[in-house]
């Protein structure tokens, strides 16, 4: 049986321990099941690319997603890793806006998507999906500032260790020269890290 993304946003609610403060009424889960469209899509594909506009919310079901953009010497750098349950692209606005990032399929991927005026009728009508949007963004936003913080506070060594305590889920199923950007590293310096250990 096929799920419905009202349920599976409802996990997603109580994995952030958000459904204390976010509870999806019938009528909001039932524009979500009306609304949203399951797509696949296959390891290594792109689900957009850097410079697409972005014309919908992604929402991953099942596999895991890289968030990659180029450096200066045009190598791909890893940005983010999204595992399931979780939304890919939440800061859509109402202007045209541009994907900042390559977004590829590290393995088959189950992507839930929401055309862009939708969200904004969503947005309009739904108090609960803000407040989900808003816990989603703020999540986003604490990582991304530990992550800056770490760059700039821990060697990569250290980085690596922590990485592994917090985020042990990434070794599962990225490879390591994608672990080894995401962490500011050469795929040899990690390698030598990992023999140090």
């Amino acid at each position: 049986m096929v799920q419905k993304i009202a349920s599976l946003i409802d996990e997603t609610l109580m994995a952030m321990n958000a459904h204390l403060h976010v509870q999806m009424t019938n009528e909001e889960k039932a524009y979500l099941d009306a609304h949203f469209e399951l797509i696949h899509i296959k390891k290594g594909e792109h689900l957009m690319n850097r410079g697409d506009e972005v014309c919908y919310l992604y929402y991953l079901e099942a596999g895991t997603i890289r968030l990659s953009f180029p450096d200066k010497e045009k190598r791909e750098i890893s940005a983010r890793f999204i595992e399931p349950k979780e939304f890919v692209n939440f800061s859509l606005s109402h202007e045209e806006q541009l994907s900042h990032y390559n977004v590829k399929a590290l393995e088959h991927c189950k992507v839930w998507r929401l055309p862009k005026q939708d969200l904004q009728q969503l947005y309009d009508l739904s108090i609960n999906f803000n407040k989900l949007a808003r816990l989603h963004l703020e999540k986003s936003i604490n990582h991304k500032i530990k992550r800056e913080e770490d760059f700039h506070k821990l060697d990569a060594e250290e980085r690596y260790k922590k990485l592994m305590a917090n985020e042990r889920w990434l070794f599962r199923s990225i490879p390591l020269k994608d672990i080894a950007s995401y962490i500011g590293i050469t795929p040899q310096a990690l390698s030598n890290i990992r023999k140090r250990i």
